[in-house]
This record gives C-alpha cells, sequence and structure tokens, in this order.
C-alpha cells in the first residue's frame, strides 16, 4: 500500500512548472480538487477563507512540496488524495477536511467501467454524457448561472488523459484498514443528497476509524455542494478551531 499511497500522493508533489494561487494571510490552507484536478472550483468559498487562512489552491501534479503545517482539505478524489497525504507526512499535516469523499470506491462495477470507457473512447465522445451528469449534481445544489458557467469553463480545461488516470487511481484505492494511524484532527463534510457517492454514509464510516474527527452532514447538499449556498467552510472551520 506504499506505493499506492505514493502515486495518488503524487497528484500534489511536483513535476512541472507551478500553476498554484495564494490568497489571504494565517494559517496555511491546502484545497486539493477533485476529479476535475483543476483547483479552480473553489471559488464560492475561498475569497471568506481567506479572511482568516493563507489559501492555497492549484492544479493537480503542478504544484511543489508543501511547507510546515498546513490544512489539507480534499473534495471528492481530493478528499482521498488528502487522506494519502496526511498518512505519508503526518507531521505536516495540522487539520483534515474531507468533503464528499471515500478511503475505497464501492462500486466495483460503475468504477471499472468507467477506467474502461476514458481509457478506450476518445474524450470528445464522452463528453455529452458527462456534461449531462456534471448538469445534474450541479441542479441539486442549485448553483447559480454565473457559477455553472465558471464551472463549465475550469472543466473545459481538463485533459481525457489526466480525468482516466484520475479514475485509475480511485479504482486502486484502498486505504480503509489504515484510516486509524491518521492523527490529525478531522472534519468530514458530507451532503446527504449526494447521488455520486454514499457521502454521509463514508463519513461516519471514516469517522469511526479515526480517533480524532467529527462529521456534519449538510442537509439538501449534493456532490458539488462546494458550489451551493448551504456550505459555509469559513465558518465550518471556525467552528472547530474556536
Amino acid at each position: 500500500m506504499v506505493s499506492q499511497a505514493s502515486t495518488i500522493t503524487d497528484s500534489i508533489s511536483a513535476p512541472s512548472a507551478p500553476q498554484y494561487r495564494v490568497e489571504g494571510s494565517g494559517p496555511l490552507l491546502v484545497y486539493v480538487a477533485g476529479l476535475d484536478g483543476t483547483g479552480q472550483l473553489f471559488f464560492k468559498q475561498s475569497s471568506p477563507l481567506a479572511c482568516t487562512h493563507r489559501v492555497v489552491t492549484f492544479r493537480s501534479r503542478d504544484i511543489g512540496r508543501f511547507e510546515s503545517q498546513a490544512i489539507i482539505l480534499g473534495e471528492s478524489f481530493g478528499g482521498t488524495v488528502a487522506l494519502n497525504f496526511a498518512l505519508r507526512y503526518p507531521r505536516m499535516v495540522r487539520r483534515l477536511v474531507v468533503v464528499n469523499s471515500f478511503p475505497r470506491f464501492r462500486g466495483r462495477l460503475k468504477i471499472t467501467l468507467a477506467v474502461a470507457l476514458t481509457s478506450g473512447l476518445p474524450f470528445r465522445l464522452l463528453r455529452p454524457f458527462r456534461r449531462l451528469a456534471s448538469a445534474f449534481v450541479l441542479f441539486i445544489d442549485g448553483v447559480n448561472r454565473e457559477d455553472r458557467r465558471l464551472f463549465w469553463k475550469a472543466i473545459g480545461t481538463v485533459s481525457g488523459e489526466g480525468y482516466a488516470r484520475r479514475l485509475q487511481l480511485i479504482a486502486e484505492l484502498d486505504i480503509e484498514h489504515r484510516l486509524s494511524e491518521i492523527q490529525a484532527p478531522a472534519l468530514f463534510i458530507a451532503g446527504d443528497r449526494d447521488l455520486l457517492i454514499p457521502s454521509k454514509k463514508e463519513a461516519h464510516a471514516m469517522a469511526a476509524l479515526m480517533p480524532n474527527s467529527t462529521v456534519k452532514v449538510v442537509k439538501g447538499a449534493g456532490h458539488a455542494c462546494l458550489l451551493g449556498s448551504r456550505v459555509r467552510l469559513a465558518e465550518l472551520l471556525a467552528g472547530c478551531e474556536s
């Protein structure tokens, strides 16, 4: 499992020129993006958080090693990266915040099919289906028109190769048996209308295995809850740190 953790954590290690943004000042908070990997879909939460934190967002595989300690905040696929990072570099994690994520993807047939399709078909043929699924996810969370425009602009930059690679990493992931090793305080946030992942169930299951964790279930929120109006991370983190 060390090699698997290293592979997934490489998503935030360093290969090429950095593409990252820093806002605000205060405790360092690093946002790890979901399957899109762009780092651009945190805009709804980053400005309020920047009032009290130094917020770093980045494009996957385009940033160097973190410095000192940081709050590591991962959403969906990014949550699995954050968990792996906490296992690999425990002294660098001040707090974990994991949104709508999992330690092992349980829909094995679904993820196997997704990997096969993204690996075997031209990405342009899959784009309409992906767009339809994304539109439904945005609808559940009531994302407004301008924020939807920013969403489509961001994911339009994602390559088929990058998308397929992250799906493959999800298929290989299984760190459930190691969660008890994570000692950093953790906050699990889950939308109770998440139709992509049983986030509420996963959040409680992960918290039960980790010694210093809490769960916040957001009623009415779906998988894109950070783009909607029901989740205010700045307020949730302030409550944890007070």
